[in-house]
């Protein structure tokens, strides 16, 4: 277990796995979620050759319970702190759902040029309904946001049955989250629109979605992938999959992943 400080005295808990020295991922977690949640891509990312950070945001697993910086824009400034501290030149991001948002939030504020590649897992870049996104009738309406915000915690996010095993490991190692506490977070997320920040984007970004996720429709990936402009930039669904696709379907979300990094880095 380690800890850094930001510059606003919060203690954030992270893991480095593999060669220091090696290409870096960086695991972006959802929001209530911490850093075990990846326990499905810790192992094979390694044996592939990568360093693997991993780490819980604040209010979030073991990192400081704080009542302030509970924005996307703050958080996204820790993981440049992070980044910073660790000396990271060069990353590779993968964030779900929050994590997803987050890295847009990130690069609004610092570009992408330390980023070598992006992948988002089943967030859509916004969660409103305007007549110029999908079909028009896809999404929620402000007032229908805090009925969103009231039903998440109760949100069974999953669809396909999870091993044992992996059942056991988040069992052992989740932490309690205060949803009442960090509403105020959840509604800065929820209240952004990120699709003129993928037009800006130029590193090549692979979108996720799952065919019954319940949070969003699963044609949001191929609608956000086309307003990027990378060529290399992919959008992929997972059939039978909910919201948390590196857990429900781990081995093809991991295979998934470094077939897109080899395709798109050849000197890895």
């Amino acid at each position: 277990m380690a800890f850094f400080t930001t510059n606003d005295k919060v203690k954030i808990n992270y893991h480095s796995y593999g060669a220091p020295d090696a290409p870096t991922i960086v695991l972006v977690n959802g929001y209530s979620a911490s850093e075990i949640t990846w326990l499905c891509q810790i192992e094979p990312f390694v044996a592939a050759g990568f360093r693997v950070i991993t780490y819980d945001h604040r209010g979030h697993g073991l990192s400081d319970k704080v009542k302030y910086g509970l924005t996307l824009a703050r958080l996204a400034t820790d993981l440049h702190e992070l980044l910073v501290y660790l000396e990271i030149f060069h990353v590779i991001l993968i964030g779900h759902s929050m994590g997803a948002a987050l890295i847009m939030a990130y690069e609004e504020l610092f570009t992408d040029k330390k980023i070598d590649l992006v992948i988002t897992e089943d967030q859509a870049p916004t969660f409103l309904r305007s007549s110029d996104w999908l079909d028009g009738d896809t999404g929620r309406t402000l007032a229908e946001l805090s009925d969103f915000m009231e039903e998440f915690p109760k949100t069974r996010l999953t669809r396909k049955k999870l091993s044992d095993d992996v059942k056991r490991s988040l069992g052992k190692s989740m932490y309690p989250f205060d949803f009442r506490a960090y509403q105020g977070l959840l509604r800065n997320i929820i209240t952004q629109d990120w699709r003129a920040n993928l037009a800006q984007e130029t590193k090549a970004h692979l979108f996720l979605a799952g065919s019954l996720s319940p949070i969003f429709p699963p044609e949001h990936a191929q609608a956000a992938r086309n307003l990027q402009t990378n060529p290399n930039s992919q959008a992929i669904i997972f059939e039978g999959c909910g919201h948390l696709l590196h857990l429900e379907d781990a081995d093809k979300f991991n295979q998934t992943i470094l077939k897109f990094i080899k395709k798109n880095i050849r000197n890895l």
